[in-house]
């Protein structure tokens, strides 16, 4: 009885495991890495600014859209409750920054009056997100 060995491979043929292992470990790479920010509540295109510089990283962000709404930690709130709000995040954040992206279309008195809410509420640090403006 003659038992036969593997048979031989062709010198010149590709083994395409190697190449597989890594595509599926790059695909689970940027699966995991891909969710950097949650989503927000609103949306809101801040108006444009002569600044250059950039916003502390990893704020915490109040959202006003142009109709008005708050958005403020994942969902949106009534103004009447964002005092109450305002206050429990200030005694929780420390030093951060919390940064007001309004839209640019919102009513300036309106983001005026939300200013000096949180002002009332005792938030230290607060910016007014813009975009640096072209030309």
């Amino acid at each position: 009885m003659k038992i036969r060995g593997p048979k031989p491979r062709n010198p010149g043929a590709i083994d395409m495991v190697p190449m597989i292992n890594f595509a599926f470990l790059l695909l689970i790479f940027v699966i995991l890495a891909g969710v950097i920010q949650a989503p927000e509540v609103l949306t809101a295109s801040p108006p444009h600014s002569a600044a250059q510089t950039a916003p502390d990283s990893a704020p915490d962000t109040l959202v006003i859209d142009a109709q008005g709404r708050i958005g403020f930690g994942g969902e949106i709130i009534e103004p009447d409750v964002l005092l109450t709000r305002a206050q429990a995040w200030q005694h929780s954040a420390g030093d951060r920054a919390l940064i007001v992206k309004a839209d640019a279309g919102a009513d300036a008195q309106r983001v005026v009056m939300i200013l000096e809410v949180l002002r009332a509420a005792g938030v230290v640090r607060a910016s007014l997100l813009t975009t640096t403006r072209s030309g």
